[in-house]
């Protein structure tokens, strides 16, 4: 008789790991849940969550053809319907895509190390319209900026301003998901008082195809150079294939980046997948400092809001003295 177990021992975790590597997956610690199937004594089946996606499904060997592939796949549905999650996404290898279409997924994004599967809730092409049809646009030339403002600097600003005098329509991705300080509501504030001076600027909400758990897979990818390269060609490739197209994009703007090594190897992996589509604004810099949002944050982490407020618009360096922008760095 099979059991369902919410695996959390070291010793269940490990016949995780040990399910996975017989079926040439690897253990992801970004995980929110882990779930196992055992026969007795021995696990012939698991799967993961994280947040809402379903990812490292796999099968014992000595038991395939049993259905257990449906059945840790409807559990983990069932967890996620239970939570109130009416959109998820599903990660899975070439080999095992065919199966995971047949039970309400579409296909996103496929490439030879990554199938990227959605449920048929909301997909992608419905969701962009959705946005796209929201926005009025002058006539002319539309140029994209994917952007986390975590928070807005001079530097954003000045890559913005720059895109808006060089084309009729600016649109502006938000990262929603945001793993670091300024919650989504507050950059966006932020942002709309930083632009507000530039009428053909349109701010968006990035959704979760661009930069977002979604569009990171990482499962079944073994090498850490070989994983985030796969990570970046899936969220500019999904970008190329569904956004330029629906928004009508002639252009995506970005600073160039002499600091962080992986932002840089995103831009060239950009160059290869949108070549001229792409163009690169050079970096504002103040003295020899380049104007960066992780400058902000360890300044205002040392309260040094006189330097602050030559690196910031306005309304950042406002907020930033408030109480509510201080509470964000302070726990006094």
């Amino acid at each position: 008789m099979y059991r369902f177990v919410d695996c959390m021992s070291k010793s269940e975790l490990d016949d995780v790991k040990e399910l996975l590597h017989q079926n040439d997956l690897s253990f992801d610690d970004n995980v929110t849940q882990t779930v196992g199937i055992y026969d007795n004594q021995v696990m012939v089946a698991t799967g993961s969550l994280d947040s809402n996606v379903i990812k490292m499904i796999a099968v014992d060997k000595n038991h395939q053809g049993e259905n257990l592939t449906a059945l840790i796949l409807s559990h983990l549905m069932s967890i996620l319907n239970d939570k109130g999650v009416q959109k998820y996404f599903l990660f899975t290898t070439q080999k095992s895509k065919n199966f995971f279409l047949n039970y309400n997924f579409s296909l996103v994004y496929e490439n030879e190390s990554i199938v990227m599967l959605e449920n048929k809730f909301d997909t992608i092409v419905e969701r962009l319209t959705r946005l796209k049809n929201s926005l009025i646009l002058n006539k002319g030339t539309t140029a994209a900026i994917v952007m986390n403002c975590n928070p807005v600097t001079l530097g954003h600003l000045y890559l913005i301003e720059k895109c808006s005098t060089q084309n009729d329509n600016v649109i502006i991705f938000l990262v929603e998901e945001n793993k670091s300080i300024f919650p989504y509501e507050i950059r966006l504030d932020l942002l709309k008082k930083s632009t507000k001076h530039l009428k053909n600027v349109h701010i968006l909400p990035s959704t979760p195809y661009i930069i977002s758990t979604a569009t990171f897979p990482t499962y079944f990818l073994k090498e850490m150079s070989e994983r985030s390269s796969a990570y970046m060609n899936l969220d500019i490739s999904i970008f190329n294939q569904y956004f330029i197209p629906i928004f009508s994009i002639d252009f995506r703007y970005v600073g160039n980046e002499p600091m962080d090594p992986a932002t840089n190897q995103y831009n060239e992996t950009m160059k290869k997948i949108l070549k001229d589509k792409l163009v690169v604004i050079e970096r504002l810099r103040n003295k020899q400092d380049v104007v960066s949002a992780s400058l902000i944050r360890k300044l205002a982490k040392e309260k040094k809001y006189d330097i602050i407020k030559l690196y910031t618009p306005t309304p950042t360096y406002k907020f930033l003295k408030s109480k509510q922008g201080k509470a964000l760095f302070h726990h006094e």
